[in-house]
């Protein structure tokens, strides 16, 4: 399946989701003031599930044969939340992505006022490296569409917007 093409199975159908953990608990939740190279020794677990997210798409972005660089290790690109650049190769410019490892088994995923506000990223990848699935967008339009009277909204394959793009990848 390539990149762009998408279908949704009518069985996805979960609309009471609620993040894994309490988003207050998750946002910024560092384990050490200090600067760590790598998400394990800043946030622990769920350090280790964004690395896990990151290295995901990496290979996703080989199997599509795009250029791609995480920046892991650089603290003004992660303050940014520009976690990984890409490029198409019919492309002139990179883009810079911020990966979420927030897509659960059912193909939902939450998107937080706080972080999609703060974010200086041109995209936002939702990804499952369990399954095979990500959902991405451009951030420009997520902030268009967003509620800004509710603290993080839910999408679900069936209540994706239209920008929104979403593909399995077997890698």
């Amino acid at each position: 399946m390539a990149y762009d093409d998408w279908s949704v199975e009518d069985n996805y159908d979960v609309i009471d989701y609620e993040p894994r953990y309490p988003i207050e608990e998750k946002m910024s939740k560092r384990l050490t003031e200090e600067w760590t190279d790598t998400l394990d020794e800043a946030f622990g677990e769920t350090g280790t599930k964004g690395r896990l997210g990151e290295e995901f798409l990496s290979k996703v972005f080989d199997k599509w044969g795009w250029e791609w660089r995480r920046n892991e290790s650089d603290y003004q690109s992660q303050i940014e939340g520009k976690d990984i650049e890409f490029r198409n190769p019919k492309w002139y410019n990179f883009y810079s992505a911020d990966v979420k490892a927030n897509l659960n088994e059912y193909g939902t995923f939450y998107v937080h006022k706080e972080w999609l506000f703060k974010v200086k990223c041109d995209r936002i990848f939702h990804v499952n490296p369990d399954t095979g699935w990500l959902t991405y967008y451009g951030v420009a339009e997520m902030r268009q569409a967003y509620d800004n009277t509710k603290e993080y909204m839910v999408f679900t394959p069936k209540t994706r917007l239209p920008f929104m793009k979403s593909t399995k990848v077997e890698l």
